[in-house]
């Protein structure tokens, strides 16, 4: 074990069985860099040959990809250090990004002002301190996300699935949260000024301290929730 949670016998079969080196990066929440420390030790205690890795190291700047979750097509290929780095630049390319698969994907800082995940699959991706402001994340599945200081003003979150994410800190104002599920979320000191959170759920969530003037609440299911309209 070369690290406190990875295997180098299950890191070996999932080599062996053919996962990309993006994949394996998701699955361990590995940076590019981690993802080199691995092989090189790996290789160093002959847990795996060099020939078993494609015959050489992913360099720095490898190739990364972005697949579409349903159709497991390439959405987006670049060189990148980082998920986050390959995400930024398709941001900044204008790509569609909806439907990704970024799966615990680490996109702590990640600037994706307007851009369009919506459909993506974010289960329990990283966005603590992210600029999403006016992004499009409708239908995206957040559920065990981190959000901590996220920013989200103007968002489109209608329909996504918050559900037991980490928002503390994160600013929601004018966001769009129709139908959303936000059940379990810790949403102490998040900021829903003139947020639209009209038929959302919010059953079980934390939301002590937090900002909700001009919020619109209709219909809003708040079971064993306090908070001050």
């Amino acid at each position: 074990m070369y690290t406190k949670s990875i295997d180098a016998k299950e890191a070996r079969n999932d080599i062996i069985s053919g996962m990309d080196y993006s994949q394996i990066m998701r699955k361990y929440n590995l940076s590019m860099k981690g993802l080199i420390s691995l092989f090189d030790k790996m290789i160093a205690s002959g847990a795996i040959g060099p020939a078993e890795l494609g015959g050489k190291i992913p360099s720095i700047d490898s190739h990364l990809v972005i697949k579409n979750q349903f159709t497991d097509s390439i959405i987006f290929s670049a060189r990148a250090a980082t998920i986050k780095d390959l995400v930024e630049t398709a941001i900044t390319d204008g790509v569609d990004l909806s439907e990704a698969e970024l799966t615990s994907a680490n996109l702590a800082g990640l600037r994706g002002t307007r851009s369009n995940l919506s459909g993506a699959m974010l289960f329990r991706a990283n966005f603590n301190g992210a600029d999403l402001s006016e992004a499009i994340l409708v239908g995206a599945e957040l559920s065990e996300a981190s959000l901590a200081n996220a920013v989200l003003t103007g968002a489109d979150l209608s329909n996504a699935n918050l559900s037991q994410t980490d928002a503390r800190r994160s600013n929601f104002s004018r966001a769009r949260l129709f139908q959303t599920n936000l059940d379990n979320a810790r949403l102490q000191k998040a900021n829903f000024r003139n947020a639209d959170l009209t038929e959302s759920r919010m059953v079980g969530a934390d939301l002590t301290d937090a900002l909700m003037e001009g919020a619109k609440l209709d219909d809003v299911l708040r079971n064993d929730v306090e908070c001050e309209e």
